[in-house]
């Protein structure tokens, strides 16, 4: 990860364009939520001096797992922003501003390329509409409960049977497997009279 590294001491940084290709192994050593990658950051150093300021812009392609199903999803990536750094004591997040050690005097820009990718994604990363892994969808709908609490498969069964369940139950039974079901049977019956 030493690409990443920008020594904030050397002369001439101000106007300066760094390019990095980053790929699979980049975001395997992040450890993050994006598995693979392949996008091409511009990192240019906007000016140098008491503040540094540096716009980061990366475009590329992500591969992310699907909040759904769990497959992989390609998401297209785009974001252009901005980073100010100084020098300091130590290490500090003064809001808009990142504080570097002066001991150290270098940026390492791995981790905020990856925040600033990371960050550009949507909150939710799924997959259109039938495009998601049929096989888990499949497990996924045998294991989701319906509002009324009786299994998919149980509605299957009985439905074929030409048999309609009965709400509170499930079954052709009109004894509540709930007693919250029985408080609205009961409030029912109440305004039937």
């Amino acid at each position: 990860m030493d690409t990443y590294k920008i020594d904030l001491l050397s002369p001439g940084l101000g106007g300066k364009t760094f390019e990095f290709e980053i790929g699979n192994d980049f975001f395997a050593d992040i450890e993050g939520l994006i598995q693979r990658g392949k996008i091409h950051t511009t990192v240019v150093c906007l000016s140098a001096g008491a503040v540094y300021k540096f716009r980061i812009h990366s475009v590329g392609t992500v591969i992310v797992p699907c909040d759904r199903c769990l497959s992989d999803l390609e998401l297209r990536i785009e974001t252009a922003d901005d980073l100010n750094v100084k020098l300091g004591n130590e290490y500090a997040d003064e809001g808009d501003c990142v504080v570097i050690p002066e001991s150290e005097g270098y940026l390492d820009l791995a981790q905020f390329i990856y925040e600033f990718i990371a960050l550009s994604m949507p909150m939710t990363c799924c997959h259109e509409p039938g495009k998601c892994d049929d096989t888990m969808m499949h497990e996924l709908s045998r294991h989701q409960s319906t509002r009324s609490g009786y299994e998919d498969a149980e509605r299957e069964d009985s439905t074929e049977n030409g048999d309609r369940p009965n709400v509170f139950t499930g079954k052709d039974s009109d004894e509540p497997v709930d007693s919250r079901w029985a408080a609205l049977k009961q409030l029912k019956e109440q305004f039937k009279k």
